[in-house]
């Protein structure tokens, strides 16, 4: 029930949804589901609106412009345990390739 990020190259010829073509650049996955878990303690809260779209079971694509929220939220998650550290570490590095790439989309895309 792990959530992958994949970092997303969007390639648009035209204003038609048939012409958008996704390219994977980067990916950090969740074997481990430690980042579904870290979101899930912070869930209801209302502190981490939009970690909390997250679904484990769904995707979730999210703009560059989204970037500085997503990494906001992510340094604010209770991490610990050195594998959340690194989980949600490997996450923030796409995030800032994203936020760095105006023709990228990052993808938290569920089971």
């Amino acid at each position: 029930m792990g959530v992958d990020a994949v970092l997303m190259r969007v390639e648009q010829r035209g204003t038609s949804p048939k012409r958008r073509k996704l390219t994977p650049v980067a990916v950090a996955p969740d074997p481990k589901d430690v980042f579904v878990r870290v979101v899930d303690q912070v869930r209801g809260h209302g502190t981490h609106p939009m970690l909390e779209r997250v679904d484990p079971y769904g995707s979730l694509i999210l703009s560059p412009a989204e970037m500085p929220q997503l990494l906001s939220e992510l340094a604010r998650l209770p991490t610990s345990a050195a594998q959340d550290v690194e989980a949600i570490r490997r996450l923030e590095d796409l995030a800032r390739r994203c936020a760095a790439g105006p023709v990228t989309e990052l993808h938290l895309d569920g089971d």
